[in-house]
């Protein structure tokens, strides 16, 4: 596991400090910015940074609003705009790594945030995004009980928080990933009303938009996911024009924490050749 060259409070949407960790090459083909899922934090992926580092990058990692060590109600936005603002930050602070190409990396909401960030009238540079298990429609179908009790609540209460519904062997099928996560003291196991309404707003975006994003991208996705929607990534990623989809069967959602990640990140490091040899 690499340790960060060093941390970084970074500057967000509306004042928003945001925890980050950097880890810094010299002579990098260019900087991945990684922006990880939700209700955990940027610290799960110095395995993950290991790997870009020894492939030639420079890395930023980051905690989104009201995640790890960043501030805020734990799983809260008031508006997705609010992520939007945060990952330009962060994407300011990773341009600032180095020449070369920018690559956006993100897992599961991380993707989302990603994804929608393309989507922007003027987005941030980047030269390609990898998207891991993105978060773009839910695992299971949400009942439309509680999709209007969810609405509902976003209104009255929008800093409501229930019981996320998260498994340990949903995530991984992994046992020591899995004891890694089940003492991860930054992680939580709750889900905001707000957040909720704000990314299924954010979903139907990203699916409108896709067909504008016209940067190369490799989806990582696993096919035994049961969080987010395997099918929905697949409708997705074919309305954009360079997408480079990898199904990986039997995986679940943290595709870079599985039993077999070294097949992952073999596919990861191919891809970031293309982006600079």
């Amino acid at each position: 596991m690499r340790e960060p060259t060093r941390f970084a409070t970074l500057t967000g949407e509306g004042g928003q400090r945001l925890h980050a960790e950097l880890f810094v090459r010299d002579n990098a083909k260019g900087v991945v910015l990684v922006t990880h899922g939700y209700a955990e934090h940027c610290g799960r992926y110095r395995e993950v940074a290991d790997v870009l580092v020894n492939a030639g990058w420079s890395v930023l990692t980051w905690d989104v609003r009201g995640h790890g060590q960043s501030p805020g109600p734990r799983g809260y936005c008031d508006r997705f705009s609010q992520y939007l603002g945060d990952f330009r930050a962060a994407h300011r602070a990773a341009r600032e790594l180095g020449p070369g190409p920018l690559v956006a990396l993100g897992h599961s909401h991380g993707s989302l945030i990603t994804l929608r960030a393309a989507l922007e009238p003027a987005p941030p540079e980047m030269a390609a995004l990898v998207l891991s298990s993105p978060f773009l429609g839910f695992g299971a179908p949400i009942s439309p009980v509680k999709a209007a009790l969810g609405k509902v609540a976003s209104r009255l209460r929008p800093q409501l928080s229930l019981p996320n519904g998260l498994k340990l062997e949903d995530l991984t099928s992994d046992p020591g990933k899995q004891a890694e996560r089940a003492k991860d003291k930054l992680c939580f196991d709750i889900a905001t009303a707000r957040w909720f309404t704000e990314a299924v707003t954010a979903h139907r975006e990203v699916e409108d938009g896709a067909s504008r994003i016209a940067v190369p991208a490799l989806w990582l996705i696993g096919g035994a996911d049961v969080i987010a929607s395997p099918a929905q990534s697949r409708k997705v990623a074919a309305r954009m024009p360079k997408a480079t989809v990898r199904v990986f069967e039997g995986y679940c959602h943290e595709v870079f924490n599985e039993t077999k990640r070294a097949v992952v990140f073999e596919e990861l490091t191919r891809f970031l050749a293309t982006v600079a040899p």
